[in-house]
């Protein structure tokens, strides 16, 4: 028996997300705002408003439909969905705004409520109506969900009986066609009308957000919204097509409330505005505590603890008292034409971020991402596009500022560190970034000198070696180096605490590869593991040993083994620790050479950088002379710090007789070859800090 896939909510598609959709849709900007737009932009321009408006949120519904058939989503609606695919951060910073928006959305409506009532009530002050229909709508949400779903059943009636008369009403005159269609009166501000409209068809939130809520959203949330989003797109362009040939521009522009001297019965008009406006701000009060309460349960908002909190009924309480007073703020402080072009912002930010989010996920090609609902990709990149484009048109201004706070909000939500309990497909994005950018570079010309950077592999047997070579491997790495390690030997329990110290070399900055590998022979190890790496794209180039871990054979092996595989070999005496200075020995048979010949110290240099660099140190070339001058040898040397583009404090010590190895300092010799080794090593026996540098023939300190 195939289990389905039931949320914990009872609510179905018709009255958790149908009907919420369609009451917040066909609302105040409906009633009390499209005569206004009709009359500026005429019924072309407000046709050509809607389908662009619509075009946004009809993609953005589908995208929503689309994703929600892949994954589990829990409360908070888009937030959850952005969340799940591109991450906490994105998700917080995409829902803070959204829940702004939804907060914006309740005044807003709050407002139309008022200016209907004040239709009916002239000497009732404003804002005691506004904050007694407050009251009422933060009552009915804090008390019970279900009172405020059950409502929604009346108001549904009421308004679909407003709309009958108002299409029943009215009348066709030629000379308002003419006036409204095809003069358009030339008065209009096209983007700033399209910014009025836009919070019309934002009620698809309303249900989505009601998603914690539902009893199967995968099924509920697509039928749903798809079917609001079509039947309210069709009502608007007939409303359009009405209102252009029953009234005059003028008419339209100057009375606000001119559909309900239009319609069949008055004042059933008006119980419906009144009815509408309140629904409306009813279903998205319901919605707004849960995106905000869905915020405090990944930590992204102050006081999260107390505002995560639900009742024994699951009644986000803490975030309706929240909201409530924010709610009264703005009342306070703004107007129906104020808010609209500011929730117009928010609400394409949000659509915008939707669109990506599933857009992202169709293009990774990730066999995770199976929905029952295909949409074509064409479809989120125009809702992603349009989104954007749109904000930019309404004000260029303000677009930039929104996209600004987005990005400080993401900022600041990547510093809290937030802790997911899902994963997202954020690393499935940059995997396939990775890909596509393997696969460019293999059909360019091969540049690997050019484009070194140090990937150090290293042998562990316990948690205490890996701090003794992780230190000198470290100040070779940083910044931009990567560290393989391989754990031979090692017991299941320091597996793991292995394991956990290399997840926090990563949080150092290093990036960090861990492979468990039991055998009793290192050397067959590393030799098996070169092979299999060097067809891999971050391959490592140096192998880092410790001299005291080998048998005179098994140092043998490793010069044969880090030969066939093309990697330097770095043979270090004992741990060693930040020095004040790096002595490097150059050997006297390159000056019989030009210096851009083949050189084998390349390797040496670069490790020396890349130490002196992080150890803040001083590098000093070293050669030992015996059959040239040391002015041959101080022009080469000169000549390899200005070709190596080496710092200008690099200096240069010559010495005839015995080497003079500092006992105080790194000292780095360049070995060719395993005799190479023995003969240094018999030279530098008493000498602790010293490192073996083997060139791989792949790095080039000129290039």
């Amino acid at each position: 028996m195939v289990k389905k896939d039931i949320g914990s909510g009872k609510y179905g598609a018709f009255n958790g997300v149908f009907v919420p959709t369609f009451l917040t849709i066909m609302g105040v900007i409906l009633f009390l705002r499209l005569g206004n737009i009709v009359g500026s932009e005429g019924i072309l321009g407000s046709v050509l408003i809607i389908l662009l408006a619509v075009s946004v949120s009809i993609s953005t519904g589908l995208a929503i439909s689309s994703i929600i058939t892949n994954i589990k989503v829990g409360s908070g609606g888009a937030y959850s969905i952005i969340s799940k695919t591109l991450g906490l951060e994105v998700g917080g910073s995409v829902g803070i705004p959204l829940y702004l928006a939804q907060i914006l959305s309740v005044a807003l409506y709050i407002f139309g409520f008022s200016e209907a009532w004040g239709f009916i009530f002239p000497s009732h002050p404003q804002y005691i109506v506004l904050f007694a229909a407050f009251l009422l709508l933060f009552l009915l949400t804090f008390i019970s969900t279900k009172i405020a779903i059950k409502t929604q059943f009346f108001v549904f009636v009421l308004l679909v009986l407003a709309l009958l008369s108002v299409f029943l009403g009215g009348g066709f005159s030629m000379e308002n066609l003419q006036d409204i269609s095809l003069d358009m009166n030339g008065n209009g501000d096209f983007w700033k009308s399209f910014a009025l409209f836009f919070p019309a068809i934002t009620g698809l939130m309303a249900g989505i957000g009601m998603s914690g809520e539902l009893s199967n959203p995968k099924k509920q949330i697509p039928k749903g919204v798809v079917s609001a989003l079509v039947i309210t797109t069709v009502i608007y362009l007939g409303m359009v097509v009405y209102l252009g040939i029953s009234a005059s521009s003028q008419d339209l522009i100057n009375n606000n409330l001119k559909i309900v001297e239009l319609a069949l019965s008055s004042p059933l008009v008006l119980i419906g505005i009144l009815a509408s406006t309140f629904s409306s701000a009813l279903a998205t009060l319901v919605a707004a505590p849960r995106l905000l309460q869905a915020l405090a349960e990944n930590k992204i908002v102050p006081k999260s603890e107390r505002l995560a909190k639900k009742t024994k009924k699951s009644e986000p309480r803490n975030a309706v008292i929240i909201s409530g007073l924010i709610i009264a703020i703005t009342l306070s402080l703004g107007s129906l034409d104020t808010i609209a072009p500011i929730l117009t912002m928010f609400f394409l930010i949000a659509y915008a971020m939707i669109n990506l989010a599933v857009f992202t996920e169709q293009s990774l090609g990730l066999v995770s991402f199976r929905p029952t609902f295909k949409i074509p990709k064409i479809i989120t990149l125009y809702g992603f596009l349009s989104s954007i484009v749109f904000m930019f048109y309404i004000n260029v201004i303000a677009g930039l500022i929104s996209l600004f706070l987005l990005f400080i909000l993401y900022w600041y939500l990547t510093k809290k560190r937030l802790k997911q309990k899902q994963g997202d497909v954020r690393s499935g994005l940059f995997r396939s970034m990775a890909e596509w950018a393997a696969k460019k570079v293999s059909s360019l010309p091969e540049s690997s000198k050019h484009i070194w950077k140090p990937n150090i592999i290293i042998t562990l047997k316990n948690k205490k070696e890996l701090k003794g070579k992780y230190s000198l491997a470290k100040n070779i790495l940083y910044p931009k180096g990567t560290l393989s390690v391989l754990n031979i030997r090692s017991t299941k329990d320091n597996e793991k605490k292995l394991f956990k110290e290399v997840k926090r070399l990563r949080k150092q900055g290093i990036f960090t590869t861990f492979a468990q590998v039991k055998s009793t022979k290192t050397s067959k190890i590393l030799k098996v593991a070169l092979q299999t790496m060097k067809g891999q794209f971050f391959h490592p180039n140096m192998l880092l040993v410790k001299y005291r871990n080998f048998t005179r054979n098994d140092l043998k092996e490793l010069f044969k083994i880090s030969e066939r595989s093309e990697v330097g070999l770095l043979i270090n005496k004992k741990k060693l620790e930040k020095e004040k200075e790096i002595h490097v020995w150059i050997s006297e048979r390159h000056l019989d050479s030009n210096l851009f010949a083949k050189k084998d110290y390349d390797l040496a240099m670069l490790v020396a950088y890349q130490l002196a660099k992080n150890w803040n140190s001083r590098i000093i070339l070293k050669m030992h002379l015996k059959n040239h001058s040391k002015s041959e040898a101080r022009k080469y040397l000169r000549k390899l710090i200005y070709e190596s583009r080496f710092l200008p404090n690099t200096s240069i010590r010559l010495y005839y007789g015995d080497k003079k190895i500092s006992k105080m300092n790194i000292n780095i010799f360049s070995v060719r070859d395993f005799n190479d080794l023995e003969k240094i090593k018999k030279e530098t026996k008493k000498y602790s800090k010293v490192l073996f540098v083997k060139d791989s023939e792949k790095e080039d300190v000129l290039a």
